[in-house]
């Protein structure tokens, strides 16, 4: 009984921690396909763990998970199907100058993802 409340509590959006289960869902998938996440701590999404690199862009990959009623399959084909992933990953010494650690998410990483997953 205890465990299935502790469920509906975590995923329960208006009263419970959904928003935050979901932000931290999205942000470790993300983290996945890009090789760091929205928020680089991960394990730490509290008052000391860094603040989000794109925090609309988190809310909104949030909103949009909770809409598919926690489809990983759809939030996965959102992530895939983006221009961000799209684009090349080149080294452009443009983007390298401004933006060396790819925090503006300017191009793509070199390698995507391991086979294994």
């Amino acid at each position: 009984m205890m465990r299935a409340a502790f469920a509906k509590w975590i995923t329960d959006v208006d009263f419970g921690a959904g928003n935050l289960a979901a932000r931290v869902i999205v942000n470790r998938i993300w983290q996945q396909y890009f090789g760091r996440g929205l928020v680089e701590t991960e394990n730490d999404f509290g008052m000391q763990g860094t603040a989000p690199s794109h925090p609309e862009l988190l809310d909104w990959l949030a909103t949009e998970f909770l809409a598919q009623k926690w489809s990983l399959k759809d939030l996965h084909r959102l992530i895939v199907t983006s221009k961000t992933y799209r684009q090349s990953s080149a080294n452009r010494p443009d983007l390298i100058e401004k933006d060396p650690q790819n925090v503006l998410l300017a191009r793509q990483t070199r390698l995507r993802l391991d086979a294994e997953v």
